[in-house]
């Protein structure tokens, strides 16, 4: 009986696991076709190499979202709300790794979200920017630290109810076998110490190690600035061409549905939300680093 009581305990402990994990590429920009499959891919290797069971490929997830009745995950044009759908079609417990890669120039801005159906936030995010040549190697920290994220939240942990300890019996006293002796303290000022050679006359350090890790804080954040205002210009390049708009701010006319009109809106404020506090970080970086450099 002993031995069944702790199996049936350990079974009601046991953690459950959220599964599948589907990798989809939820955007289509403009001369990135090569990159995205190639990112995601890479995503999905990880994820794998990480230890995490039941990975499923952007081809794959994209025909079961199919058979559920979505369309084309690339529709959502990298929106959160419309990715977050895509993990409760994929099932009840699944999690969707959404890859959104747009290009400005020779850079790459590498935007990966895990969604998870049972949740209504995201569980994992992660924004890198890297050049079009050495994406892989300049990616492969960030990328491997966003997997590991979305792995720690792949445990559901079931909940236990601890029953407190009952209270000692009423006829059960504290006793205490210390006494208080009260201790006789000698209060005397002490002496001023003239010596000289005990101060510490060393000179502060002239490093110009804070200053340059700043700067290049700074033109980090410049460069993610100028990669996320051209992708926000390009989204407002397609709403441009895509949307008309009446006089009193109503739409008139519009070759998209209104889901896709919504998420294209909600993806252009996103990016140029980034892109403006990017913007101003460098700036204030940039103040700080000057003022090291000058100090």
């Amino acid at each position: 009986m002993l031995a069944i009581a702790l199996t049936s305990m350990l079974l009601s402990q046991a953690a459950e696991t959220r599964a599948p994990v589907g990798v989809v590429l939820t955007s289509r920009r403009p001369n990135t076709d090569a990159f995205a499959s190639k990112v995601a891919t890479r995503v999905v290797e990880i994820l794998k190499r990480e230890g995490v069971a039941d990975v499923r490929d952007d081809a794959r997830s994209t025909k079961e979202l199919k058979a559920a009745g979505f369309s084309d995950p690339k529709s959502c044009n990298g929106g959160q709300t419309c990715s977050a759908k895509l993990a409760v079609l994929l099932g009840a417990r699944a999690v969707i790794v959404a890859v959104d890669i747009g290009k400005v120039g020779k850079s790459l801005a590498i935007h990966l979200e895990a969604f998870a159906a049972d949740l209504p936030e995201a569980i994992a995010v992660a924004d890198i920017t890297a050049r079009e040549d050495k994406w892989a190697d300049q990616s492969l920290a960030d990328i491997t630290t966003f997997v590991r994220q979305v792995k720690e939240k792949l445990t559901i942990q079931a909940k236990v109810a601890v029953t407190p300890p009952p209270p000692p019996p009423p006829d059960v006293k504290k006793t205490d076998t210390k006494t208080d002796t009260p201790v006789a303290t000698k209060l005397e000022p002490k002496q001023k110490d003239d010596r000289t050679d005990l101060v510490d006359t060393a000179e502060p350090s002239s490093s110009k190690v804070p200053a340059i890790a700043v700067a290049s804080a700074a033109g980090a954040a410049a460069i993610t600035a100028g990669i996320f205002a051209g992708l926000a210009a390009s989204d407002r390049s397609t709403w441009d061409k895509n949307v008309t708009m009446q006089p009193d701010g109503t739409f008139g006319s519009s070759t998209l549905t209104q889901a896709q009109v919504q998420q294209l809106g909600s993806s252009m404020n996103t990016k140029a939300t980034v892109a403006l506090g990017a913007g101003i970080g460098a700036v204030v970086l940039g103040g700080v680093a000057t003022w090291l450099f000058v100090k």
